[in-house]
């Protein structure tokens, strides 16, 4: 999707370049004269330019060479969306007034260079108050609107000092033909190279994500044995689940990072990763509540706060029990041998929300045949057509008096109702999904 994305700019981009050099064929091939020769020179010198600012300066010193004119002005977007500013040849800039500012949005449906001399024309309507005012604020009784696909770019201002001829008029066409294809130009280059950008950073958290996935989605350890299930509502997900081996025992963590994407698939990367290095450093010691305790730490900044759900559960056969502490989480569904539901009671703050927050220990006795489903929040906020989800009651329907199901039939089965329900809609949010059974 990003590379069609691309591409189409790239096209874009060629094509504003082929208008341009149709620009300076036109400029040349009407013969002669120093005016076509500074338009013909502002053309070619317009392709090295990098900035939109650059072009503006070089065609405010244009109009002067090709005019006459004695002052020039650039009108540009301000910093805040609506505002407009003026900027001199000198680089003095001015905000211009809010009264004045719908002359731009006019010029989007009205591409007319405006000359003093023809305000009192019909064509201009209730713009001759607010055009006047422009020209007498600014000192310039010609205003040359630069608008691409019905986008005003920027326009340049500029004082003729006289009623333009016939040939004053046809210049100022090609004038404004060779300033907008130039910052249209730059404005698309621009935007190819952001999406280019864009699309390696996708790249990047796309793998960063596929990483936090176990590329074994089945697996087992002891008497445990587990499936999981991820799937990324865009390019990068936030969600992720991992398992860890401790020698007879089972840590299983599953998180939800806020927000999806690129953000959301970092924070979860910086999780997974400080997982592993707290199993690698104190595996044999550590437990649920003191692992969400140290990755909450780690994800807490005062500036740029990041969150997550999270969820950890530590299985001891040995013991017939799983500890768990519940970081702001889904609860995860329990089913025991004989088919019964229950729910893994719990709660805690999320991570990264507080320096100091706290998580409890819970405990619940597990036995041969148990079955515990872990999930986030995608699957059950999953809608179909009509936009209603999925819910818990379906999954809970689904679950109850489940018995003697292996943990991939079982993690099929709820993907497989989860996609019918949703059908043709596109997902809302990530999925991930493990069903854990002893």
């Amino acid at each position: 999707m990003i590379g069609a994305a691309v591409g189409v700019v790239l096209v874009l981009v060629w094509l504003t370049v082929a208008a341009i050099r149709r620009g300076r064929i036109v400029a040349a091939a009407t013969g002669g004269g120093p005016a076509h020769e500074a338009l013909a020179d502002f053309a070619e010198q317009s392709l090295e330019l990098e900035s939109v600012d650059q072009i503006l300066a070089l065609a405010a010193r244009t109009s002067m060479q090709v005019f006459g004119a004695q002052h020039a002005v650039a009108f540009v977007h301000g910093v805040q969306e609506g505002n407009w500013e003026t900027r001199s040849i000198t680089g003095d800039v001015e905000e211009v007034p809010p009264a004045m500012r719908g002359v731009f949005g006019w010029f989007r449906h009205n591409m007319t260079i405006a000359v003093r001399a023809d305000l009192g024309e019909a064509r201009f309507g209730a713009m001759r108050g607010p055009l006047g005012q422009i020209m007498d604020r600014y000192d310039v009784d010609v205003v040359v609107p630069l608008v691409h696909r019905t986008q005003i770019l920027a326009a340049i201002g500029f004082q003729l000092g006289r009623r333009p001829s016939g040939m004053d008029r046809s210049l100022m066409k090609k004038f404004r033909l060779e300033a907008t294809s130039a910052t249209a130009n730059v404005r698309l280059h621009r935007e190819a190279s952001h999406i280019i950008s864009l699309a390696r950073e996708v790249d990047l958290a796309s793998a960063a994500q596929q990483a936090l996935v176990p590329d074994e989605l089945d697996g087992g350890a002891g008497t445990i044995r587990w499936a999981g299930h991820f799937q990324a509502a865009g390019e990068a997900g936030s969600d992720f689940w991992c398992t860890y081996d401790l020698g007879g025992r089972v840590l299983v963590i599953i998180g939800d990072a806020t927000g999806i994407g690129l953000a959301g698939s970092m924070v979860s990367a910086v999780v997974r990763s400080c997982c592993d290095a707290i199993i690698d450093a104190h595996g044999d010691r550590v437990d649920p509540a003191s692992l969400l305790g140290t990755l909450n730490r780690a994800l807490w900044r005062p500036e740029k706060p990041a969150h997550m759900t999270a969820f950890a559960a530590l299985f001891d056969p040995s013991q017939g029990t799983v500890k768990y502490a519940n970081a702001g989480h889904c609860f995860p569904y329990y089913v025991a041998s004989q088919g019964k539901l229950g729910v893994l009671h719990g709660s805690g703050p999320v991570l990264g929300d507080e320096l100091q927050s706290r998580y409890q220990i819970a405990e619940q006795a597990i036995a041969s045949g148990d079955t515990l489903v872990f999930f986030t929040d995608g699957i059950v906020a999953t809608q179909n057509p009509q936009g209603k989800p999925f819910g818990e009651r379906r999954l809970q329907k689904m679950l109850n008096g489940t018995v003697d199901v292996q943990p991939g039939s079982l993690r099929d089965r709820i993907v497989n109702e989860v996609n019918r329900y949703r059908e043709s809609r596109p997902r809302i949010d990530d999925e991930a999904l493990i069903v854990v059974r002893v």
